[in-house]
């Protein structure tokens, strides 16, 4: 993945244009092929990352977005799975992607150490289980200011991801045409 990097050290508090997608509504989750699951543990970084990935999106995959909050990265993968399962036979119009964002900041135990290798571990396997590419959105920091600095314009981890799921997209479709 290509590393972005800028000389300014905001956080992303917005969105650019006046693009509308949904926050918790699974009700319109038929129509949706990009589900963001969020933490809100350290929101002004998560919030940021989101901000910044939905802003780099081509403007057809914005209306494809869902966003749904949990309370810390520790519970991502549990509404991940929640998720796939009930709508694991569902059809889609475009490949369902899931973005995981999460943040993760050292203290002074190895807390974030279990923490970040337990979520890690299990995006990869719900997302070889489900055949669904989870993009993994969980950043995992020394302090606040490399979350800040990862999150917001310094390094644009949200425009990574964005990248992240235009290739992988990409990837899948030149499979699925193959004989």
């Amino acid at each position: 993945m290509q590393k972005t990097k800028t000389k300014n050290n905001k956080l992303f508090t917005k969105l650019s244009s006046d693009i509308n997608f949904s926050f918790d509504d699974i009700k319109s989750l038929n129509k949706k092929s990009i589900i963001i699951i969020k933490s809100l543990y350290h929101n002004d970084v998560t919030s940021s990352i989101v901000y910044d990935f939905v802003d780099n999106l081509k403007p057809p995959q914005r209306k494809e977005l869902c966003l749904i909050e949990v309370p810390g990265t520790f519970e991502i993968p549990f509404m991940i799975k929640i998720l796939l399962e009930k709508i694991k036979n569902r059809k889609f119009t475009e490949p369902i992607s899931i973005l995981a964002i999460g943040c993760v900041i050292k203290g002074e135990t190895k807390h974030d150490e279990y923490i970040a290798s337990t979520v890690i571990n299990a995006l990869r396997n719900l997302s070889l289980e489900y055949k669904i590419p989870i993009i993994n959105g969980i950043i995992t920091t020394l302090d606040m200011k490399q979350a800040k600095e990862r999150a917001g314009t310094k390094y644009r981890k949200g425009k990574d991801f964005a990248n992240s799921l235009n290739i992988i997209r990409n990837s899948i479709n030149r499979v699925k045409r193959l004989k």
